[in-house]
């Protein structure tokens, strides 16, 4: 490793499955006896792992200290308050599977501006996070997809305003705080709002509880980029990294179902499908059989997303050769595991144990590893 080394941590998206990163970064803090923002120089995640990227930078306003919230603390959350986060809408077919906000306290909006603190600003954030003793953080990001600036018609759409990828980061925030400072709830509202599941975050705007910052209507990150190392690989440079050498990073995974990365062909034949993949939008936004003849619903969209996935982690690993430390743990899952919504007692059992297992087991090489790297800082 590098005599200085910008050591990056990555979270992927996955719903409930947050539960087996939150455990995995348990383990960092009880084995190396630091939190994760002294471990780290980047923090950044993707939907889930967003919001445990938030967690883990943001000042805990439930602790007197003030300081971040635990891995631990994160990890509790994730198994006891899941039912606050995904909160059945019952107004119309047509709706998101589940409130921002039911207006009684409930809903993933709500939930992240009591957790999170309602009014505390990605600058307000770093700099509380920076004068604790020991802290190595210096970049905190989430990422979204913005669909829309104003909600209307745009004329002459423009990219990074109107629509695009965005990162909502501590160093853009305190380098154009008018345009980019804000809410840490909201960044963390923004990079989860995945399509079908929660309705599209606004942001911005100015009218409470949202920031003034430029009004932005953004879609969850994993869109395009469910694992968001390969950003967090361009973020190291402008922290001081020359060489691929220099950099480190720890990209943790919710756990992949490889039946959810294609399609049954001739499985899939419905009275109403060919059986040879020639297919109108009917079958491919509807319910399909997986690889491994599980029946999904939305198998384009799963397709794309796992699809994205694997582009991020195929190209970082070709970068190892070029002198890059890229560790990636995340374990395989099964069907019944794999369902980002499923909050029910066993399956929050069953995710904990799956995480356990895998440091102990088949990840334990790589894990052991990353503990190394972690302890030589």
């Amino acid at each position: 490793m590098a005599n200085n080394p910008v050591v990056i941590l990555t979270i992927d998206g996955g719903g409930i499955r947050g539960i087996i990163p939150a455990y995995v970064l348990t383990q960092f803090e009880k084995l190396t006896g630091k939190p994760c923002h002294q471990l780290f120089d980047i923090i950044g995640g993707t939907s889930t792992g967003g919001i445990l990227s938030a967690g883990l930078t943001t000042p805990n306003t439930q602790v007197s200290n003030f300081i971040p919230f635990t891995a631990a603390a994160l990890l509790s959350i994730y198994q006891t308050l899941g039912s606050r986060i995904f909160v059945k809408q019952d107004i119309g077919e047509s709706c998101a599977d589940y409130y921002a906000d039911d207006g009684k306290g409930n809903g993933v909006e709500v939930f992240l501006q009591k957790i999170i603190g309602p009014t505390i600003t990605l600058s307000a954030a770093q700099k509380a996070v920076s004068s604790i003793k020991g802290n190595r953080v210096q970049q905190m990001f989430t990422t979204g997809y913005i669909v829309n600036s104003k909600g209307g018609t745009v004329k002459d759409p423009v990219q990074g305003a109107d629509y695009g990828p965005v990162l909502f980061n501590w160093k853009d925030a305190i380098s154009n705080p008018l345009a980019c400072d804000y809410r840490v709830w909201e960044a963390a509202r923004a990079t989860s709002a995945a399509p079908v599941y929660f309705p599209v975050a606004q942001v911005g705007g100015g009218v409470s509880p949202r920031s003034n910052t430029p009004e932005k209507w953004v879609v969850d990150g994993g869109t395009m980029s469910n694992n968001p190392a390969i950003w967090a690989f361009t973020e190291a440079f402008k922290l001081g990294a020359q060489r691929l050498s220099d950099i480190t990073i720890i990209s943790l995974g919710t756990g992949v179902y490889r039946g959810a990365n294609g399609v049954g062909i001739h499985t899939n034949a419905w009275p109403d499908y060919f059986d040879n993949g020639n297919w109108d939008s009917g079958p491919w936004m509807g319910d399909m059989d997986d690889l491994e003849g599980f029946n999904a619903d939305g198998s384009l969209l799963t397709i794309i997303l796992e699809a994205v996935q694997q582009v991020s982690n195929s190209q970082l690993t070709a970068l190892v050769k070029g002198g890059l430390n890229y560790y990636r743990l995340e374990p395989v899952i099964t069907q019944c595991e794999s369902a980002m919504d499923d909050i029910t007692t066993p399956n929050i059992s069953r995710l904990t144990d799956r995480a356990m297992s895998y440091v102990q087991n088949e990840g334990k090489p790589v894990f052991d590893k990353v503990i190394s790297i972690l302890k030589g800082l």
